[in-house]
């Protein structure tokens, strides 16, 4: 397996939290909990590390930082919110 590739990466992230923040009221505990529930399935699954790894760290984010508002969540994780 070869090195990690960071813009995959990134978009993977975006996707979710993106995905998370419509699918739920915004917050984050619902957000986390939606997080929580998303599964990488399949043997061959194109970009697994980063899929996973990002994943991962949106779902670390939010569980640990649950009292921080929203924007200041998606600014520790690179994310910009949809409407931008």
């Amino acid at each position: 397996m070869g090195p990690m590739d960071l813009l995959s990466y990134q978009q993977y992230l975006q996707q979710y939290v993106s995905q998370a923040i419509h699918n739920t009221d915004g917050s984050n505990r619902q957000i986390s909990e939606y997080l929580s529930e998303i599964q990488i399935k399949g043997f061959l699954v194109r970009h697994r590390t980063e899929k996973e790894r990002a994943l991962a760290d949106a779902r670390k984010a939010f569980d640990e930082h649950r009292h921080w508002p929203l924007e200041i969540v998606l600014s520790h994780l690179g994310v910009k919110p949809d409407d931008q």
